[in-house]
C-alpha cells in the first residue's frame, strides 16, 4: 500500500498537482448520479492502492471476521441462552428467529477498520450488514480519477483495475438463493428499501448486474410489498416476488411498524427468500463489540480467534448505570472514549471525546447514559497522505495534508469483494463531518 501511494504521490507533484486532471474529475463527479446529502460527494484525488500481499491480506481479515460473526449468529439462533447476551427487544428478536431456508449466515457485510498502511495493524470500528452501502461511491469515483493524468501516468507502469462490486454481488447472491430450499427456476428479485432512505444510485446498478445475468429484477419500497398468504406481490402490477435483496435496515424497519408486515408474514411463511435474512442484525449493531469479549461467545471461537477479536475490536460498554466501567473515568479521559447508538447507521447519534470540551463531553456522557447506547474505546486511526479532487481556496495545487482514514471491508457469502475508505479530519469520519470518499484499485493482481 504505502510504496504505491508514494509512488503516486511522486506523479502528482510531477504534475504540479494535475489541475487539469483534477478539472476533468470534478466534472464527472458533478455530472454522475452519485450524491451524498443532495451534493456531489466529496473525493480525495489520491486513490488507495492494494498490491497482491495487500489483498491476500485483505481476504484474510474478511474470512476470519465472516467466521466469527457467523458463529455469533448460528448460536444466536440455536440457544435461548445465548440470545440473553445481546439483551435485544422482543420485536427486534422475533424478526431474528423467523425461518430462513439457506445456511448462509451472513450474505453481504462491510467491515469497517482503521488500518495502517505502514504495518497493516488495524482495529474495527463496526460492522456493517443489513443495508450496507456506497458502492457506487467507489465505482464512481474510481471512474473520475481514471480521467487524469495522474491515474494514466501511475497506470502506464502498472495493471490497475476497480474492484467490481456489483456483477459478483449478483453471483453470490444467486449462489445463496439457489442453495435455499424454496429456489424457483426462474426467480423475480425485488431490492426492497424505503423510498426516501434508498441510495438510488447502488439500486440502479444493482438492478442492470441482475439484468445482465438474465434475471428479472425491480425495485419496491418495503411498505409497498402486498402478501396473500401465499404470494409476496409488488401491487403496481400483480407481479409476485420470489427473491428479495434487502437493503432496508432493520432498525429502520421497526420505527415503521405495521407498514412492513407483507414482507414479514411471507418470510414467516416461507414464501419468499430473503438473502440478508434478519438474522444478520445480530452482527448489525454495536452489541456485538461487546457481546465478542462475552465468555459465552469466546466459548464458540478458536483460540485463534479469540486473538483476533483481543487484537482488534476495541473494548465496548453499555453506557448505563451498574455497567463494568467507571463511567467517572470516561468522563475524566474524553479523548478515549466515543459514544453510539447500540443500534444506527450512517454516523448518527456518534460522539467523539476527542471533539468536545470538557463540560461538553460530562454533559454527552450524563445524557447518553442509561438511553441505548454503548461507550467505546476511541481508536485514533491512522493518517495518509491525499488531496481533495476540489483545488484548495488558496490554490495551492500541489498540497498533500495528513487525514485521518478508514477502509470498508465489502465481503459478499465471506469472501473479500472490494473496499468503500473515507476519509476524516475530525474524531468521527463520515461525509457530514467534513469527510471525503477515496476510491480504490487492485495494482498487479
Amino acid at each position: 500500500m504505502r510504496q504505491y501511494r508514494e509512488e503516486y504521490l511522486t506523479a502528482f507533484e510531477e504534475r504540479g498537482g494535475d489541475v487539469e486532471g483534477r478539472g476533468r474529475a470534478l466534472a464527472l463527479i458533478e455530472g454522475s448520479d452519485v450524491r451524498a446529502y443532495g451534493e456531489p460527494v466529496p473525493y480525495s484525488y489520491i486513490p488507495h492502492l492494494f498490491g497482491p500481499d495487500d489483498v491476500a491480506f485483505l481476504e484474510g481479515v474478511s474470512r476470519m471476521t465472516h467466521a466469527i460473526l457467523s458463529k455469533m449468529i448460528a448460536r444466536y439462533v440455536e440457544d435461548p441462552g445465548y440470545r440473553r447476551v445481546f439483551r435485544y427487544p422482543p420485536e427486534l428478536e422475533r424478526l431474528i428467529m423467523l425461518p430462513c431456508p439457506y445456511g448462509e449466515m451472513l450474505p453481504m457485510a462491510r467491515f469497517d477498520l482503521f488500518l495502517d498502511e505502514e504495518d497493516r495493524s488495524f482495529k474495527f470500528c463496526e460492522f456493517n450488514t443489513d443495508g450496507s452501502g456506497a458502492f457506487s461511491r467507489d465505482y464512481e469515483g474510481g471512474r473520475a480519477l481514471m480521467a487524469g493524468g495522474t491515474f494514466q501516468g501511475f497506470a502506464a507502469a502498472h495493471e490497475v483495475r476497480q474492484f467490481e462490486l456489483f456483477d459478483s454481488w449478483v453471483e453470490a447472491f444467486m449462489a445463496t438463493y439457489r442453495s435455499s430450499s424454496i429456489a424457483v427456476e426462474d426467480p423475480v428479485v425485488a431490492i426492497t428499501d424505503f423510498e426516501e432512505s434508498v441510495v438510488g444510485s447502488d439500486v440502479t446498478r444493482f438492478l442492470a448486474a441482475f439484468e445482465r445475468a438474465g434475471l428479472r429484477a425491480r425495485f419496491v419500497d418495503v411498505r409497498a410489498l402486498a402478501f396473500d398468504g401465499e404470494r409476496l406481490v409488488d401491487p403496481s402490477d400483480g407481479t409476485a416476488i420470489d427473491a428479495i435483496y434487502r437493503r432496508a435496515v432493520t432498525s429502520e424497519l421497526l420505527q415503521h411498524p405495521g407498514e412492513c408486515d407483507a414482507l414479514i408474514d411471507a418470510v414467516a411463511a416461507q414464501r419468499v427468500c430473503l438473502v440478508g435474512h434478519f438474522r444478520t442484525t445480530v452482527v448489525h449493531t454495536k452489541v456485538v463489540s461487546i457481546a465478542l469479549f462475552d465468555p459465552a461467545t469466546r466459548a464458540l471461537l478458536t483460540p485463534e480467534e479469540r486473538a483476533f477479536v483481543d487484537a482488534h475490536v476495541p473494548r465496548t460498554y453499555r453506557l448505563e448505570a451498574g455497567a463494568p466501567i467507571d463511567l467517572a473515568a470516561v468522563c475524566a479521559e474524553k479523548d478515549g472514549w466515543i459514544i453510539k447508538p447500540d443500534d444506527d447507521y450512517g454516523a448518527h447519534g456518534v460522539f467523539a471525546g476527542i471533539d468536545y470540551d470538557q463540560a461538553e463531553w460530562e454533559r454527552l456522557v450524563a445524557e447518553k447514559t442509561d438511553a441505548g447506547y454503548v461507550v467505546q474505546e476511541y481508536c485514533l486511526p491512522p493518517t495518509v497522505e491525499l488531496a481533495p479532487v476540489a483545488l484548495p481556496a488558496d490554490g495551492d495545487a500541489r498540497r498533500v495534508e495528513p487525514w485521518h482514514t478508514m477502509p470498508g471491508l465489502y465481503t459478499y457469502n465471506g469472501r473479500f469483494a472490494g473496499l468503500y475508505v473515507r476519509e476524516g479530519r475530525e474524531g468521527i469520519i463520515a461525509l457530514d463531518h467534513g469527510g471525503l470518499v477515496a476510491p480504490s484499485f487492485r495494482v498487479d493482481c
